[in-house]
């Protein structure tokens, strides 16, 4: 198997992260969004989409979308970041979140701040980020994690996209259980490799 991906991407490194966690050694293929690699056709083949992350099998099959790569790669080991149980559902709940309601919310600014996009309604904005971050910090106080008493793949999934907190001006400042919770996930070697400078843009 080998994955085929961008680094600066969140969903990139979700993978990045679990691949170092789970000490799987995959391979990485870089494609370069900035030169258009996406849309090449032979990227297409693998996902026509034209998004990354994308794993591909020895077979040439792949698997794309980035929670659904990353609970995958934990099925080649024992580990409690994909437990063998029904705790999975309350995991694979905070991922449909993640990708539904938080990465959305957080990729205006994002779009803003990063890619110049002037059109973004930042009031609007910011009360979108207000509305989850609320229902994100509520659920941490109290827990070190977002699923059971450990971390999962719940934690790298909606924890990812908070790497650009700070230059794309995020309101996250007065959500104190969120900035221990992602405190505690950027302290982790596995984390810090893959995002090496986890506040550039």
């Amino acid at each position: 198997m080998k994955l085929h991906v961008f680094p600066a991407s969140p969903n990139t490194r979700k993978v990045l992260v679990v691949n170092s966690l789970l000490g799987l050694d995959l391979p990485a293929e870089i494609v370069d969004l900035q030169t258009g690699a996406q849309r090449a056709p032979e990227f297409l083949a693998l996902n026509p989409n034209g998004r990354v992350p994308v794993l591909e099998y020895d077979d040439g099959s792949t698997l794309w979308e980035s929670n659904a790569i990353i609970n995958r790669l934990c099925a080649e080991v024992d580990t409690p970041l994909w437990p063998k149980s029904n705790a999975r559902y309350d995991i694979m709940r905070w991922q449909f979140w993640e990708s539904c309601h938080w990465t959305p919310a957080c990729s205006k600014f994002i779009s803003r701040y990063i890619f110049g996009n002037e059109s973004v309604d930042l009031e609007e904005a910011t009360q979108t980020f207000h509305q989850f971050a609320a229902v994100l910090d509520g659920h941490l106080k109290g827990r070190d994690w977002l699923s059971g008493d450990g971390m999962t793949t719940a934690d790298i999934s909606v924890g990812a996209i908070l790497c650009y907190r700070e230059p794309c001006h995020y309101p996250v400042a007065n959500y104190a259980n969120i900035q221990r919770w992602i405190a505690a996930l950027e302290a982790l070697d596995a984390w810090q490799a893959a995002n090496p400078a986890p506040q550039a843009a």
